[in-house]
C-alpha cells in the first residue's frame, strides 16, 4: 500500500503500561507491522532489558543486542534484524547480559535511535512496565507515550500513577491511549473515558484516543504461534482495528510535525 501522508522527519513514540501483562509488546509488534503495511519504514526497539519479548513474539533469534554492541562484540550496523516487514533491535536478551550502568546504556540507546532515524519513518520503543529509568528514558526521547489500558482496577491505578509521576516531571507531556482486551468498541470507549475522567479530576489532564484491540482468541493464537496478526488468517475486523490505530498514530505524527514547523518558523 502506498503512503498517503509523507513525513518530513522520523517520528519516535513509546508504548508503555503501568503494569505487566496488559499486552504491551503485542500492541507494539502489531502496530509496527501495520504501519509497515501502510508503506512506512518502521523500527521496533525492545528496551525491556533482559526481559525482551518482541523477538519472541516474532519468533526470531537475537544474535546481536545493544548490550553486545557496547561490549564491542558487534557493530551498530549489526543490531537491526529485518523481519515481518520491520526492523527489530533488542536492548538485552537475558537478565545477565546487561553489565552496564543505566546512564551508559541510555547514552548507547540515544546513539541507536539516531542511527535508526537515518533510514526509518517510525521508531517504536517497547518499554518495561512502570516508571523505571528505562521507561522514563523512552518517554523523554519520544513525541508521545502510548498507554496500553485494560479494564482492571489494578491496571488503571498503576497507569494513573505512572502518568502522575511523569506529569510531576514534565507537566506538558503528551500521552495517548489504546484499550486492550475490549469486548466491544463501546466497552473500550467506556474504559478510555473512565480513565480520562480520573486524570481530569485529579490532574486536569487528558489523553488522546488511538483505538482499541478486541478481546479475541485469534490474537491469543497469534501470540502462541509467535506471528503478527498480519501474517495469520486473522479476520478483517481485527486487522481494521490495528489499521485504525496505525492511522491515528500517523495523523498524530503529522500533526506534531506541523506544530514543530510552526515553532521553527
Amino acid at each position: 500500500m502506498k503512503q498517503t501522508i509523507e513525513l518530513e522527519q522520523p517520528f519516535v513514540f513509546t508504548v508503555i503500561s503501568g503494569k505487566g501483562g496488559v499486552g504491551k509488546s503485542m500492541t507494539s509488534v502489531n502496530t509496527a507491522t501495520m504501519l509497515s503495511k501502510l508503506g512506512y519504514k518502521v523500527a521496533l526497539l525492545d528496551a525491556d532489558l533482559g526481559l525482551a519479548n518482541c523477538a519472541t513474539l516474532l519468533n526470531e533469534p537475537v544474535s546481536a543486542t545493544v548490550s553486545s554492541w557496547m561490549e564491542g562484540k558487534c557493530g551498530i550496523e549489526d543490531l537491526p534484524y529485518y523481519t515481518s516487514g520491520i526492523t527489530l533491535v533488542t536492548g538485552a536478551n537475558d537478565p545477565g547480559e546487561n553489565k552496564f550502568k543505566p546512564d551508559l546504556f541510555m547514552d548507547a540507546l540515544d546513539q541507536v535511535i539516531t542511527f535508526l532515524k537515518q533510514s526509518h519513518d517510525f521508531i517504536i520503543i517497547d518499554t518495561p512496565a512502570g516508571a523505571g529509568e528505562m521507561a522514563l528514558w523512552a518517554l523523554d526521547i519520544s513525541r508521545v507515550g502510548v498507554l496500553v489500558l485494560v479494564d482492571e482496577p489494578a491496571a488503571i491505578s498503576d497507569v494513573y500513577r505512572l502518568c502522575k509521576y511523569v506529569f510531576n516531571i514534565d507537566p506538558g507531556y503528551n500521552f495517548a491511549s489504546i484499550v486492550n482486551y475490549a469486548e466491544s468498541e463501546d466497552t473500550a470507549q467506556s474504559t478510555y473515558q473512565r480513565f480520562n475522567t480520573i486524570l481530569n479530576y485529579f490532574l486536569n489532564k487528558q489523553t488522546q484516543y488511538f483505538g482499541f484491540i478486541p478481546a479475541s482468541d485469534q490474537i491469543r493464537k497469534s501470540v502462541q504461534k509467535q506471528k503478527p496478526l498480519l501474517y495469520t488468517d486473522a479476520e478483517q475486523d481485527i486487522l481494521r482495528e490495528f489499521e485504525f490505530i496505525a492511522q491515528n498514530v500517523l495523523a498524530y505524527a503529522k500533526s506534531e510535525e506541523r506544530k514543530l514547523l510552526k515553532t521553527v518558523h
